[in-house]
């Protein structure tokens, strides 16, 4: 297999790929060959490469790499293999041809594998890659949805899988897709990136900024869908200070594009528990407290809502992919910026993981419930054992 898959990689370089100059001539050459034969040698190379170990980047390695050439270098030869794992995980579920969703998100999912491997590696033109990268990020933002839906669809079309199953193959999926954008931040201007020499980490990201910008914004998703607006209290700690500190601001090295997803997701959910038939007099007297606390090793973050608290029969179901909007027959475009898929939790809990924090929940009921995200501090020493 390994000597198969050689030769289809060097066939592609040379058929795809190698431009000779012709004797006497200062034309290129190129040599074609047919889509379906194209094809065929793609999908045999997807299948070599999803059984080649994937070399996990710490961040340090990846802030390391001292242009944006040797990084795009870092991307053509890592970025497909994880597109070919997850081609082989859906392709490893069976029947799942049959669903919709997941035939979409194979075929995506190919599409992109492909546009990567045709780019010539010994010939990078910075500024395509940035534009591929970017399209394939804009077209893959439905990603979550379709694989929660369809993944829903296939269990209770064959009924072969049982939801441990399901979740276990969800959270692999997933997390395989939170990676990297660090290439289009790290990518020169002229590129069309956004030239930050830290990429996507942000040495200043202020958890008290990004808590009331979240808020904000799930606040405008409420007004939109139910017509009220919540009632958010902060309280603002720093260990050593005692007293609260309402305007000081909390920096941190940190992805803010992680921290702003998972709040957002976890504010979301304690709105529409605290709005859900309420009056504005009651909504007035059950104010959500965010918290935001931090010492040198930590960031903390509560939310307490005073909505009732989640049903005992509901339980540990709020971190399955199968509970929520997609397990009630929800399809792609029926499902609302407030509701979601209902499974914002389990996708925040593996954003904060991914770094090395822990998201937990405690509901009380009758009276309420209180999500925790504990994050570390990315110091230069905690970011050499950071994977991606």
């Amino acid at each position: 297999m390994l000597l198969a898959a050689r030769r289809v990689s060097a066939f592609r370089r040379r058929a795809l790929f190698r431009q000779t100059r012709s004797a006497g001539t200062s034309s290129d050459r190129f040599v074609y060959i047919a889509r379906e034969r194209l094809e065929e040698l793609l999908d045999a190379e997807v299948g070599y490469l999803s059984k080649v170990p994937i070399h996990p980047f710490t961040l340090q390695e990846v802030l390391g790499l001292g242009s944006a050439e040797s990084l795009a270098a870092c991307i053509l030869n890592d970025v497909p293999k994880r597109f070919a794992v997850r081609i082989r995980m859906i392709e490893s579920l069976g029947g799942w041809d049959h669903i919709e969703e997941l035939n979409k998100l194979h075929s995506r999912m190919k599409t992109w594998y492909r546009r990567l491997r045709l780019i010539d590696p010994q010939n990078v033109d910075l500024q395509h890659l940035t534009e591929t990268t970017r399209a394939i990020r804009q077209e893959g933002s439905s990603t979550v949805g379709l694989v929660a839906l369809g993944i829903y669809k296939l269990q209770r079309a064959n009924g072969q899988y049982t939801d441990d199953d399901l979740n276990h193959f969800l959270d692999g999926f997933l997390l395989s897709r939170i990676g990297s954008n660090m290439y289009y931040a790290r990518a020169p201007k002229e590129a069309g990136g956004l030239a930050r020499k830290t990429g996507i980490i942000s040495p200043r990201c202020d958890a008290v900024a990004l808590c009331k910008q979240a808020a904000a914004y799930a606040s405008r998703i409420c007004q939109l869908h139910t017509g009220q607006l919540p009632v958010v209290l902060y309280d603002n700690y720093e260990a050593g200070k005692g007293a609260c500190l309402p305007d000081s601001p909390c920096y941190f090295s940190y992805i803010p594009g992680y921290l702003r997803y998972i709040m957002v997701e976890v504010l979301k959910n304690s709105f529409k528990a605290t709005l859900a038939g309420a009056t504005a007099a009651e909504i007035a007297e059950r104010p959500i407290h965010v918290l935001i606390c931090r010492d040198e090793c930590h960031v903390a973050i509560r939310v307490s809502d005073r909505a009732g608290g989640i049903p005992s029969d509901v339980g540990d179901r709020i971190w399955s992919y199968l509970y929520g909007a997609a397990a009630r027959g929800a399809d792609e475009g029926a499902a609302t910026p407030l509701a979601g898929y209902g499974v914002g939790l389990p996708v925040s809990r593996l954003h904060a993981r991914y770094l090395g924090g822990q998201l937990q929940l405690t509901t009380y009921p009758g009276f309420g419930t209180d999500v925790c995200v504990r994050l570390p501090r990315i110091t230069s020493e905690q970011v050499e054992e950071i994977e991606i």
